[in-house]
């Protein structure tokens, strides 16, 4: 599809080419025009045209200098003209039929094959943001992708565009999920529910009205555990990094033991060993878990990036894919099952169930609007996209520190400034009081947001760009587009984390800037996620100076954003 996609869209343009050639050898043949100001008007909003010899005889009209008594007569005829032409501007105005909105046709070719093209693989040719970038340098603003028998796809970019179909999406948003999860869970194991991620609706919202108290008490709660984790990822950087002081290649994995160490803590309150060196081994569980999870994102992103065969059968990638969410699953059930025998323990002996260091899952089966067969997925869920997205988005805030160290510097003072002996304990009050710390953050999720692309089903027709927009047409939402435009951001490509200190109102939302998401469908874990990834690089920035010194790295879509290079880091001691 990748490569066939350039050739259909030089294809269409020859055409349109061809055409333009036709029609103007046809007006070259004709002594007179006989034209009416709509069909000129029209003529214009479908395409640029060549000069016309009308365009032409306006101008020629114009250009001479008129004396005193010429201008009295010609200004009557003047005024009769502008009144005869005001009724046509005005009904050129109404939105345009969905059909008009340009995109590329030859996709009506795959009629019969696109409902068997997931939502995301329709715009995964390629795991990156690319071809996005492509349609819209090509066809505009707002581009369609037709899929006749199963609905097509409108991709917007444009914050005023995002900002309506926000405004229309209503109380139970509906997003596009993960088929092949869904598949899973209900044909695969015959679960009650998808998971949160692809639960739609008002299920949506009733398991958000559930669980959004307890996600934000999660990271105030474990917090001071969350710091001792980070502590251990630093013990393990000492041990790994050679005499140049850079990390090996794999450190990506590291990074994903600290975020998997960071999750087991606050939602089973277990400390499983991740980083250290018998949880390297790879016969104990932390690695069977990192290995099943780097299995499952693989072939996720694979079953979800192609045509959905697995649908029919079971193809090796769904196999390998559901072997390693079947270990997940288990070892996730294992640790709820001890849970529940715990919650029945202080029920005979009549002690207090609940407390502020009760972890997430204790919380979920306290719950009585939760059923227990729903929590597996709902931590599985957590686990595969959650932990993730933390990950790669700390990944990514490294590397801009890194390839700035004037930004790293200034940082380092302001850490400094709040924490000034290296001995200081860092707390959420600390945080707090370190806003470039969180400019650094909000300027590195601006650039490579976890999610490139945000997706709503419409519930109501709406006008967009001057096209009528139909309900029920799928919309995607080009996030990361958006905050990479001059005319969003000055200096857009550059790492410039002052651009959040200079507005009072950072918190205003302007959509331009939607790293987790907006209204009832965004992220739950969004202050956890923020809390984990400010703590981890402020010890890192107050023990190390962060060095890159190879090629750049950008990102490559598998779910989530991802570094498509290893994550060579050089940590230099301070002191």
């Amino acid at each position: 599809m990748q490569r066939l996609l350039p050739k259909f869209m030089s294809i269409s343009r020859q055409y349109r080419v061809m055409k333009m050639s036709k029609s103007l050898a046809a007006n070259e043949g004709q002594k007179c025009l006989d034209l009416n100001p709509s069909d000129i008007i029209s003529a214009s909003m479908a395409q640029p045209q060549p000069t016309s010899a009308v365009d032409q005889s306006l101008r020629s009209d114009s250009i001479p200098l008129l004396d005193q008594a010429t201008a009295e007569v010609a200004s009557p005829a003047f005024e009769v003209s502008a009144t005869k032409i005001e009724p046509e501007i005005v009904a050129d105005r109404a939105p345009l039929p969905f059909e008009e909105i340009p995109g590329p046709a030859i996709l009506k070719i795959w009629e019969k094959y696109w409902k068997y093209v997931p939502l995301l693989g329709r715009l995964s040719w390629n795991r990156n943001i690319t071809p996005l970038k492509y349609l819209f340098n090509e066809y505009g603003c707002i581009v369609r992708l037709n899929g006749p028998l199963s609905g097509d796809i409108v991709m917007i970019h444009r914050p005023e565009h995002i900002a309506e179909v926000f405004k229309q999406e209503g109380n139970a948003p509906i997003r596009s999920g993960i088929d092949i999860l869904q598949h899973y869970r209900l044909n695969y194991r015959k679960y009650r529910l998808a998971g949160p991620f692809s639960l739609q609706g008002s299920e949506w919202l009733e398991l958000r009205g559930k669980v959004e108290e307890d996600f934000n008490l999660i990271a105030s709660n474990f917090f001071s555990k969350i710091d001792s984790i980070c502590d251990e990822l630093i013990t393990r950087i000492y041990k790994r990094r050679n005499r140049q002081n850079e990390v090996p290649a794999d450190f990506h994995e590291d990074m994903i033991r600290w975020g998997i160490e960071c999750f087991c803590n606050v939602t089973f309150n277990k400390h499983l060993g991740f980083l250290q060196s018998a949880g390297y081994n790879s016969t104990s569980e932390p690695s069977r878990i990192i290995d099943a999870l780097t299995t499952a994102h693989k072939y996720m992103n694979r079953c979800e990036t192609g045509f959905q065969v697995w649908r029919f059968f079971l193809t090796p990638f769904a196999k390998k894919l559901f072997e390693a969410c079947d270990l997940l699953d288990g070892i996730i059930a294992k640790y709820v099952r001890q849970t529940q025998s715990k919650l029945r323990i202080q029920a005979e002996e009549k002690c207090s169930p609940i407390s502020e260091s009760s972890p997430v899952v204790e919380r979920f089966l306290l719950n009585d609007g939760i059923h227990p067969d729903d929590i597996c997925t709902i931590l599985m869920d957590m686990i595969i996209l959650g932990v993730q997205a933390t990950v790669n988005s700390e990944a990514f805030l490294l590397y801009y520190l890194a390839r700035n160290p004037r930004t790293q510097r200034k940082l380092y003072e302001e850490i400094a400034s709040v924490l000034p002996s290296n001995d200081s304990p860092f707390t959420e009050n600390a945080l707090k009081k370190m806003p470039y710390l969180k400019a650094c953050l909000q300027e590195s999720l601006r650039l490579r947001p976890a999610l490139p692309y945000l997706t709503r089903l419409l519930p109501k027709t709406i006008s967009l760009h001057g096209y009528t927009i139909p309900k029920g047409t799928f919309v995607i939402m080009a996030n990361q587009i958006t905050s990479q435009k001059e005319e969003n951001f000055e200096d857009p490509t550059k790492f410039r984390p002052e651009r959040w200190l200079t507005n009072g109102s950072n918190e205003e939302i302007d959509f331009t800037y939607l790293p987790f998401g907006y209204g009832a469908r965004s992220c739950l874990g969004k202050h956890m996620a923020e809390t984990k990834m400010m703590l981890l690089t402020a010890k890192l920035v107050r023990q190390f100076r962060i060095e890159y010194d190879y090629a750049d790295i950008k990102s490559k879509f598998m779910m989530v954003n991802v570094p498509d290079k290893p994550l060579r880091f050089r940590f230099v001691d301070r002191n």
